[in-house]
């Protein structure tokens, strides 16, 4: 299915035209991608500006992040030791390329998809983000700039 910008938001950032279907844009609109910063954690939603989130960009002296998972490529649900296996891959990707990562998971509220673990990842530029998303078949990522507002990316 081919649909045309036909969900898009002012909080999203658009490919010219989305092969995701809309309702799966909302659920990832609805989501809550929390960040585990030890004792305490954040979370994030879609177009919302995060004061925890704006200190932890000042606190990494960086400017840009990215919210992205290997879980579940292309909204396909995997197994837990598939998923498990993609996550770990995605880990030593990003620690090879020495890139500061927080665990993090993606929740629905609603329960209808089940938790994804991600990762936080500081100082990543816009274009290795969507790279890595690509790289791990996801729909979308999340990418925050200084203005700590997180923004869906989609991929496809």
């Amino acid at each position: 299915m081919h649909i045309d910008n036909c969900c898009n938001a002012s909080d999203e950032i658009p490919v010219a035209s989305s092969a995701i279907a809309c309702d799966l844009v909302d659920s990832y609109h609805h989501a809550i991608y929390r960040i585990d910063t030890g004792p305490g954690s954040i979370a994030l939603r879609i177009g919302q500006f995060s004061r925890s989130l704006s200190d932890l960009l000042n606190e990494l002296k960086c400017t840009r992040a990215a919210i992205i998972s290997a879980y579940n490529p292309y909204s396909q649900q995997l197994g837990h030791d598939e998923n498990e296996t993609a996550h770990r891959s995605l880990r030593k990707l990003l620690i090879h390329r020495s890139y500061p990562i927080i665990e993090g998971i993606n929740l629905d509220p609603s329960g209808h998809w089940p938790v994804e673990k991600s990762f936080f990842v500081a100082g990543l530029d816009f274009d290795t983000a969507k790279f890595i998303g690509q790289k791990y078949s996801q729909n979308a990522i999340l990418w925050m700039a200084e203005d700590a507002v997180p923004r869906l990316v989609l991929l496809r």
